[in-house]
């Protein structure tokens, strides 16, 4: 065992670029079944003594392996560094459009001489449109009529209407009806002091 373990010391050494030496000497207190190691050039490097070779196998293995570490981190001192991976590219953020958000009490027009009419959307036979009144009225022998019955709402003010065949209505902010269509009828009334403004959708 002893010599094979010496052969693999030999032969670590060997690839180290050193020689390995082991003292044969059985003189007491000597130096026998000591190890050390020189360079290729014969100077002696570790394992050496006054009084002969000191290092035992186990010294020198880890000699060795000390060695063969310190190699390794020159070795690898000189090799390129490796750049890290690059982060991955967050995905563009969707560009959104932006709503378009109208406002049906902003801007509302004077409409002290008549009613303004604004239409909001007409789309698939329906058309919603903004009706501002400030004191007008619909007089007794000019009723509106129109074919399609129309939904009104008030949104603001206050106004009074009349269908033929019905009594008056009084309408506050919320209040909302439906005027059948080929049915007269008449806005008897509108707030005097502002602006009443109705949301009217014609049907069909």
């Amino acid at each position: 065992m002893a010599s094979e373990r010496d052969e693999q010391l030999r032969e670590s050494a060997r690839n180290r670029g050193l020689k390995l030496v082991k003292s044969r000497r059985r003189k007491a207190g000597g130096d026998f079944g000591k190890y050390g190691l020189k360079d290729a050039a014969g100077k002696e490097l570790f394992g050496f003594g006054k009084s002969g070779l000191t290092a035992s196998a186990a010294e020198i293995e880890d000699y060795l392996r000390g060695a063969m570490r310190s190699d390794w981190k020159e070795a690898a001192k000189g090799l390129p560094k490796r750049k890290p991976p690059p982060k991955p590219k967050a995905a563009p953020k969707p560009k959104l459009k932006k709503l378009k958000v109208g406002n049906m009490l902003a801007r509302l027009p004077a409409a002290k001489r008549k009613e303004a009419f604004t239409e909001l959307l007409a789309q698939g036979g329906v058309r919603i449109e903004r009706i501002v009144s400030n004191g007008q009225a619909t007089p007794a022998d000019k009723p509106f009529v129109q074919e399609a019955d129309e939904w009104v709402v008030v949104l603001r003010g206050s106004a009074a209407l009349r269908l033929e065949g019905y009594a008056e209505a009084s309408l506050e902010p919320g209040d909302h009806l439906l005027i059948p269509g080929g049915v007269k009828h008449w806005v008897t009334r509108t707030d005097p002091d502002g602006p009443t403004v109705w949301l009217a959708v014609h049907l069909g």
